[in-house]
């Protein structure tokens, strides 16, 4: 064998040599790849076996991992058991009876909803701790035309009984009411992918609920009447106020998820649902007085404690962007939202019976509007 041919071979022998060497480093580095996405899809359970990891769908930033939400929203509420009169013509309210009922109409409202959060390292988990306030209240008025009077629903007819007479109708009614609502929520949530477009944040925590209910009616005017079935006393120039209260404050679990289906370009749609069971306290009031006389006077306290179930739920369109260099996130939203209270107006009602007697309300409380929702991820 020449020296050339000796060359030839040994320059094969060096570049297969070198291409299995580049192939075995090819290889390497796919088996690196292939464990790294394995360990981003597969996790070990609290039980010890495997299975497959949801991907997190929180806004992931290059920040400290918290994050403030303000919702600014517009509602209005809604009460059982508001009625406070109703129109008839006769003033003895004897059948037939044909008229219409009076309750409140509550305004609208702003409120504000405000939330401190934070992104824990461990497993996607979040908290978010926030403090609801909404302030709401409502009116209305009656007066009696040429052909009818005006009909307490509120307070006891005999409340003016040292007249020889009930108090059985009067000229005018007016009732003021105020709907003052303070929640304060901690939930502890993960937010994840279902599948390519839909995510979905189940959370558990605790609520605390401060809500204060108050009526005040006042009826006036009427002239008293002699009728068949005996005197029926219109109030002329004085007039009977009542005054009722229930407010609450209670605390309980409150569980729910959020879901986003996610349109794609930073858009999506969202609808939130929470529940909770909160027990406490119903501190109620009941007030009447009679203007012309200092005795005519019922004061009476009803504490009460209880359950308060309520739901929150609401639906709407959000949008969601990165800022700086991911280093920040931006949510903006805007929905409809409710929030509905079961039991949860514990006034007193009047039963005319001798002795007087009363039993509650126990009517629903709900609040419903536009809200605006926007959140920063930091």
């Amino acid at each position: 064998m020449n020296n050339k041919i000796l060359s030839k071979i040994l320059f094969g022998g060096l570049l297969a040599v070198s291409a299995s060497g580049f192939a075995a480093m090819d290889t390497d580095e796919r088996v690196e790849m292939l464990e790294k996405q394995m360990k981003e899809v597969r996790t070990e359970t609290s039980m010890g076996t495997y299975g497959a990891k949801t991907a997190s769908a929180r806004a992931e930033v290059d920040g400290k991992g918290w994050n403030i939400n303000v919702d600014i929203f517009y509602w209005k509420g809604k009460v059982g058991g508001t009625e406070y009169a109703y129109s008839d013509n006769d003033p003895a309210a004897t059948l037939p009876i044909s008229g219409r009922t009076k309750n409140i109409d509550f305004s609208w409202d702003w409120g504000v909803r405000a939330g401190l959060g934070y992104n824990f390292l461990h497993d996607g988990w979040d908290a978010l701790l926030s403090y609801t306030w909404f302030d709401n209240s409502g009116s209305g008025s009656r007066t009696g035309g040429v052909n009818d009077v005006v009909v307490p629903l509120r307070g006891s007819s005999q409340i003016t009984e040292n007249q020889n007479a009930d108090f059985d109708f009067a000229k005018t009614a007016k009732s003021q009411f105020d709907l003052d609502v303070n929640l304060l929520d901690l939930g502890l949530g993960r937010s994840f992918f279902l599948s390519s477009a839909l995510s979905m944040r189940p959370h558990i925590g605790l609520r605390s609920a401060w809500v204060d209910l108050t009526q005040d009616t006042k009826y006036s005017g009427g002239t008293p009447t002699t009728t068949p079935a005996g005197d029926s006393w219109g109030l002329d120039v004085n007039s009977v106020s009542v005054d009722d209260s229930s407010d609450f404050w209670g605390m309980g679990p409150r569980a729910g998820f959020d879901t986003k289906w996610h349109l794609g370009n930073g858009f999506s749609i969202f609808g939130n649902v929470a529940g909770s069971l909160l027990y406490g306290n119903f501190k109620v009031d009941h007030k009447e007085k009679y203007s012309a006389d200092e005795n005519a006077r019922i004061n009476l306290d009803a504490n009460v404690h209880g359950f308060s179930p309520n739901v929150q739920f609401g639906l709407g369109l959000a949008y969601d962007t990165y800022i700086n260099n991911d280093k920040q996130h931006v949510g903006l939203g805007i929905g409809y939202e409710n929030q509905y209270f079961w039991r949860q107006n514990q006034m007193l009602k009047i039963d005319d019976a001798s002795p007087l007697k009363y039993e509650r309300y126990s009517e629903d409380v709900a609040m419903q509007g536009i809200t605006f929702n926007f959140k920063f991820d930091f």
